[in-house]
C-alpha cells in the first residue's frame, strides 16, 4: 500500500522465498520507492538502511536484497529504503544516476520540496522523524575506480563505529548539499557509505558483509578496541562552469577547456604530491571555467590546482577522492573531491 500523500510506498518483510533470486527482477516488482519493514530480534528504536538514491548504484540494494532473501534476522526493527526504483529501471536500465529531467535525489533534502524528488525526500525525512531511529546508514557506489569509504558530517565516535563496518577512511565534511546525512545528529547518526567503484564486483562484497554487521551487532555505535580510521578533513570540490567543455582522453583535445586521462580515477585516496599534472588544459584563461569553493564561497582554486605549461597540476600535497571520468557526472556534480593532506589524521582506538 501506499504512504497517504507520498509516492514512498510501505510493505512488511516479505518471506524470503517469495523474492525472486535475481535482485533486479526483484526492482521490477516494487511498485517505485519503497520502505521496507523487518521485524527485529529485540525491541528497540529501528535502524534505518537507505539505498538506490541513485539508480545506478547497485552494491546496497543487492545487499538488501540478499538479506531479505535469507532466514536472517535484525537485531532491531530495521527499515529499508529503496529510493530510486524508477530511475534504476528506465531505459538504458540500471545506467542512471537520475532521471534527465531531474535533480539528483541525494541533492534534494532540503528545501525546498516543490518536484517530485525534492517531494519524496520530505517524505522521507517525515519519516526519520516520526520513527526517532538510533542509526541509518546510506548505501552507495562512486562513479569511478576507488576503496571503500565513508562521509559524515560529524566526527565523534558513533560516526567512525558505523564507518567502520564497512571500511577504514573517512571524510568529514563541513559542506552543505543537500545529502540526506547532513540530517545526522547525536540522536540519529547518518553516514554515507561508498562502497566502492560500479563496476567493481569487491564493492557488492564489502556492502554485503558491512550490512551483515550492521543488522546483526547489537552496539553499532561503539568504535571496537583497535580500530584504526582515516580521518579527512574539509574536502572542496572541483567543479564545471557551465561553459567548461570537458574531454576524457590520454592527450589533449582540441577545443576542450580541460581534458583528463580515462584513469584519472586511479588517484581515489593515493598519494598526490604537489605539482602533480590530472589533466590538459586550453590556457590559463580554461582556469576561469573551473570552480573550487570552501563552505563559505571563497575561491581557493589556487591553494589547490594552478596551471603548469598546457597542464593542470596540483597546488600542493592532497588527497583526491569521488574522481569521475563521467563528463555526465562532472558537469551535472563535480569532477573530484580534494582535501588537504595536511587535514588527513589518523585515528586509533
Amino acid at each position: 500500500m501506499s504512504l497517504a500523500g507520498t509516492h514512498l510506498h510501505q510493505l512488511d518483510c516479505p518471506a524470503p522465498d517469495s523474492l525472486p533470486v535475481d535482485p533486479l527482477a526483484w526492482l521490477e516488482e516494487l511498485p517505485g520507492a519503497t520502505l521496507i519493514r523487518q521485524q527485529g530480534l529485540q525491541s528497540g528504536p529501528p535502524r534505518v538502511v537507505c539505498t538506490l538514491l541513485h539508480g545506478n548504484e547497485l552494491s546496497g540494494v543487492k545487499a538488501v536484497h540478499r538479506w531479505l532473501s535469507s532466514a536472517m534476522k535484525p537485531h532491531f526493527d530495521t527499515l529499508f529504503l529503496v529510493v530510486g526504483v524508477k530511475v534504476c529501471l528506465t531505459e538504458p536500465r540500471y545506467t542512471l544516476r537520475q532521471l534527465p529531467d531531474e535533480r539528483d535525489m541525494n541533492r534534494c533534502f532540503l528545501p525546498p520540496f516543490e518536484d517530485r524528488p525534492g517531494r519524496l525526500a520530505e517524505q522521507i525525512l517525515a519519516l526519520l522523524r516520526s520513527q526517532c531511529p538510533e542509526s541509518m546508514l546510506d548505501i552507495h557506489n562512486t562513479s569511478g575506480h576507488s576503496p571503500a569509504f565513508g562521509v559524515a558530517t560529524h566526527e565523534d565516535p558513533a560516526h567512525e563505529a558505523l564507518l567502520s563496518l564497512f571500511a577504514q577512511h573517512l571524510v568529514v565534511t563541513d559542506l552543505r548539499l543537500g545529502a540526506i546525512m547532513e540530517h545526522s545528529d547525536r540522536h540519529c547518526p547518518i553516514v554515507t557509505i561508498e562502497c566502492g567503484g560500479l563496476t567493481d564486483p569487491k564493492a557488492d562484497d564489502i556492502a554485503w558483509k558491512g550490512l551483515q554487521r550492521y543488522l546483526q551487532q547489537e552496539d553499532v555505535l561503539t568504535p571496537q578496541e583497535g580500530l584504526q580510521i582515516d580521518l579527512y578533513h574539509h574536502p572542496v570540490r572541483l567543479e564545471l562552469t557551465p561553459s567548461c567543455v570537458l574531454a576524457v582522453a590520454n592527450q589533449p583535445v582540441l577545443g576542450a577547456d580541460l581534458t583528463i586521462p580515462k584513469d584519472l580515477d586511479r588517484y581515489n585516496f593515493g598519494e598526490v604530491e604537489q605539482g602533480l599534472p590530472i589533466g590538459w588544459v586550453a590556457s590559463e584563461r580554461s582556469l576561469e571555467r573551473l570552480k573550487l569553493h570552501n563552505k563559505s564561497g571563497e575561491d581557493l582554486m589556487g591553494q589547490y590546482f594552478r596551471c603548469c605549461g598546457n597542464h593542470l597540476v596540483t597546488a600542493q600535497r592532497l588527497k583526491l577522492f569521488m574522481v569521475t571520468t563521467s563528463p555526465t557526472i562532472a558537469a551535472s556534480d563535480c569532477l573530484l573531491y580534494a582535501s588537504l593532506e595536511r587535514e588527513h589524521t589518523r585515528l586509533n582506538t
